[in-house]
């Protein structure tokens, strides 16, 4: 498994925290297709991958209904995701 790829599976941990009863069903719902559709799906290009979970990280992020803490989670990975999209087009 390749750095990127562990990288992948970490932030695909780690918005699973999503997944909390205090976060509304929606953005649950937005999450989980962020990582099932886009961030662990093999068959896209990976940088399709990172900027469509990074594009609707920010429209989670954006929700009015977001609990605050779960906020500065949403800026961190979409922080992550920007750094790897920027060393795939390097590459």
């Amino acid at each position: 498994m390749s750095d990127l790829d562990l990288r992948i599976q970490q932030i695909a941990q780690v918005l699973g925290q999503l997944d909390d009863s205090q976060v509304p069903r929606n953005i649950r719902t937005s999450s989980q297709g962020a990582v099932e559709k886009w961030l662990l799906n093999e068959n896209k290009d990976m940088d399709v991958r990172l900027g469509m979970t990074a594009s609707i990280l920010d429209e989670i992020f954006n929700d009015p209904n977001l609990p605050g803490h779960y906020g500065t989670l949403c800026l961190q990975i979409q922080a992550a995701l920007e750094t790897m999209l920027n060393e795939i087009s390097r590459s």
